[in-house]
């Protein structure tokens, strides 16, 4: 007991990181039924409305007036378009591709940050960027040559984990104010669902619902509805971690999502899953930590 008590910030993280990994098959799975505008207002709407209400359980402050209208503008980019991009790219392309790039996100941040932050490009940042690189590119390109893998579904997921990335280092000084992190990601939700409802109702009123009565819990509205519980208790888990790992130790985690992910597009899609794959997400992942070896 007093080892889990120890280690409960990093019990926290793999959940987190289990459930960032196991989310695009569950996406690949609910597309087969919703269009994406109706997923992302479902997802979206029962996030930000599970977030608000464990906030107001916990007693959070949910000042708007206290944190501004910054939170508001982070959701354009995540979850909002970073979301779009992933539903986007997985119509086109196979859930291990995109738990592989998700899995190249700490690798990005240090590039992100030298354009928004002007922060200095260490060499074994370079080193890792360079066989991730090489990690992803063996992937990506076996998955296309297998037919099921698409090179153009593959760069508007990259474009979408780019906007996370943005996201995080825009929003990392934000977070030093004292601001509550479930406070932001709570209207960063509610950004989201206003934003893919006045798509779905106004700009684009074009929606599975008119075709398809969605309560007979087929595969993929179960699929739906288990993506908006992972992805509450995904940033739940996450904020936990933040609060009590160093960044470095979290950042060395996060490629975790790649073999994750890979497990969990063969459990829920039966998808394929070959020596090669876990070779080049083995890649992906030393190449991602090799920044963050010996950072605290």
């Amino acid at each position: 007991m007093k080892f889990i008590k120890n280690n409960l910030g990093y019990f926290a993280m793999l959940f987190a990181v289990i459930g960032f990994g196991s989310g695009p098959p569950f996406v690949t799975l609910a597309l087969r039924e919703f269009f994406i505008i109706d997923l992302l207002a479902i997802r979206f709407f029962i996030a930000f409305v599970l977030m608000l209400i464990f906030g107001i359980l916990m007693r959070v402050d949910l000042s708007i007036k206290k944190i501004g209208i910054k939170p508001f503008l982070m959701g354009l980019l995540n979850p909002f378009l970073v979301t779009l991009g992933f539903h986007i790219g997985l119509l086109l392309t196979s859930p291990i591709n995109g738990v592989a790039i998700i899995s190249t996100l700490p690798i990005m941040q240090p590039f992100v940050a030298r354009i928004f932050l002007k922060e200095r490009i260490e060499i074994k940042v370079i080193v890792g960027a360079l066989i991730t690189v090489f990690g992803t590119y063996i992937l990506l390109s076996s998955q296309t040559k297998a037919g099921v893998g698409n090179y153009l579904g593959d760069l508007i997921i990259f474009l979408g984990i780019l906007c996370a990335s943005i996201n995080e280092v825009i929003g990392r000084r934000f977070m030093q104010t004292n601001v509550n992190q479930l406070t932001v990601n709570t209207y960063q939700y509610f950004t989201g669902f206003i934003l893919s409802f006045i798509i779905l109702f106004f700009i684009w009123p074009n929606s599975s619902f008119e075709y398809t009565y969605h309560l007979n819990f087929s595969p993929s509205v179960i699929a739906a509805l288990v993506l908006s519980f992972i992805t509450f208790a995904a940033y739940l888990f996450y904020n936990f971690a933040l609060r009590r790992v160093p960044v470095g130790r979290i950042s060395l985690m996060y490629p975790l999502t790649g073999p994750i992910g890979a497990t969990s597009a063969w459990l829920v899609l039966d998808a394929e899953i070959t020596i090669k794959i876990f070779i080049s997400l083995g890649i992906i992942l030393v190449g991602t930590i090799i920044p963050y070896v010996n950072k605290k």
